[in-house]
């Protein structure tokens, strides 16, 4: 089904939806996802997976009551009486909650890039020819890849009984590359709506490059270490930040490691982060899960901690405006920043090498989460690739290493940003745009035994 016919499907339902609600106000949020998968591993490509899927969460409100029932995208009328029959009755065996709000009525939004047609309509030949570059340039190096091709459309729409429309559109190819042999391996990925987006040659040169030079990695002692992180190890930094640094319903409960810091130099002086859906790399959504338009918003510059993001509810509390950056109602977690870009500095990946004494180069991390909140404590592993840099030279690999350190020390100790920026996406969820920087100092609590 084309984008257009996706688009009007939901339009008739989201009408039938109203009218079967009667006098409960309705809302409807649909999705639909088309993604195609190919998998390899073993220089083999072993996996072509394709998936629809998608459906419509109604939801239905009456003065603070709230029900919900979510449905299949293809649906006959008779279901869709019954779903709306149990909201109903869900709505009215439940008890008030004192956060829900009204439903927002009709609102204007902003052009956001995000779709690619290539990417939408890439076949598994297209996908099998990247996969053939990989295994191509990993063979000559006696290497085994593995690694994904990820190729998807999605669609999304909000619509509710007070006149709310909101549609978008999005794309995404994912490339992620895992190369090497018994001795050590390398790593790159690569993510983006558009085909400009993505140098997945590069990436190919660059996981072989790692993997070529991880052989019989040393023992090394934990401890404190100036640090060169690439931008994938930056974006799980700022994927804990965006959740639990820029959260206004964090700061609002205290759970926030800025709590109180509004207004303040708390970082670096070299560190200015935003959320913008706008940006030309990111397939930002233009609005909410509330259908409210979603605003660029300067959250860091010059260290300074300038704003943070709202729904409706915590910016009514806070006496703020609303950023447009709600959950699904109910919504128990507040405002996400979903669309970090950190501003990137003047200095090449090369420059910041060369200008270490001794330090570590990491290529990206693994099973990042948090150890404390009260300053944003992070644990997780090196790996793919830990050098030493000796003199301003990538001197040998060295053993993978546990890190365990706060986000606030860390982001206070950054000696130089880099110049070039990239989308990384979270290990959970979110991701970044941003460049690698250096960071002084940084804890290695303990060995990985690999």
């Amino acid at each position: 089904m084309k984008r257009e016919e996706y688009k009007d499907q939901f339009r008739r339902i989201s009408q039938k939806i109203f009218e079967l609600a009667g006098d409960y106000d309705a809302e409807a949020l649909f999705n639909s996802r088309s993604s195609a998968l190919t998998r390899f591993a073993n220089n083999t490509i072993h996996q072509n997976v394709a998936v629809d899927d998608g459906g419509i969460d109604i939801r239905l409100q009456k003065g603070r009551r709230t029900g919900s029932m979510s449905v299949g995208l293809f649906l006959s009328d008779e279901v869709l009486k019954k779903a709306i029959a149990r909201a109903k009755n869900i709505v009215d065996n439940s008890q008030e909650d004192n956060e829900l709000m009204d439903m927002v009525g009709k609102q204007e939004y902003r052009q956001t890039h995000g779709f690619d047609e290539r990417i939408a309509a890439l076949n598994p030949d297209e996908r099998a020819k990247i996969v053939a570059d990989a295994i191509r340039a990993s063979e000559s190096n006696d290497f085994d890849a593995a690694g994904i091709v990820e190729n998807s459309a999605t669609n999304m729409g909000i619509a509710n009984s007070k006149g709310l429309w909101a549609w978008w559109n999005g794309t995404n190819l994912t490339f992620s590359l895992t190369t090497g042999g018994t001795s050590g391996t390398g790593w790159a990925q690569s993510q983006g709506w558009s085909f400009d987006i993505i140098d997945h040659a590069t990436d190919i040169a660059e996981a072989i490059d790692i993997a070529k030079f991880n052989r019989n990695p040393r023992d090394i002692e934990p401890g404190a270490y100036t640090v060169v992180l690439t931008p994938a190890a930056v974006g799980d930094i700022l994927m804990f930040m965006s959740l639990y640094g820029f959260n206004a319903r964090m700061h609002l409960e205290e759970r926030s490691f800025l709590t109180g810091k509004l207004g303040q130099k708390v970082f670096s002086d070299k560190l200015t982060i935003e959320d913008d859906a706008y940006n030309k790399n990111w397939a930002g959504i233009p609005f909410d899960f509330d259908g409210l338009p979603r605003q660029r918003v300067e959250l860091v510059k010059n260290g300074v901690l300038q704003n943070l993001v709202y729904d409706r509810w915590t910016a009514n509390k806070m006496k703020a405006e609303c950023t447009g950056h709600g959950l699904q109602q109910p919504n128990q977690w507040g405002a996400i920043s979903l669309n970090i870009v950190l501003a990137p500095g003047e200095t090449s990946m090369d420059e910041m090498i060369k200008s270490v004494k001794r330090g570590l180069l990491v290529t990206h991390f693994h099973y990042t989460n948090v150890s404390e909140l009260t300053r944003l404590t992070l644990t997780g592993m090196t790996r793919d690739g830990l050098f030493m840099i000796e003199n301003g030279e990538i001197a040998y690999p060295v053993k993978n290493l546990r890190f365990t350190h706060s986000v606030l020390d860390a982001l206070n100790r950054i000696a130089a940003i880099g110049n070039k920026q990239k989308l990384v996406s979270g290990f959970f969820f979110g991701g970044a745009l941003t460049p690698g920087m250096i960071i002084e100092d940084f804890n290695f609590s303990s060995g990985t035994g690999f």
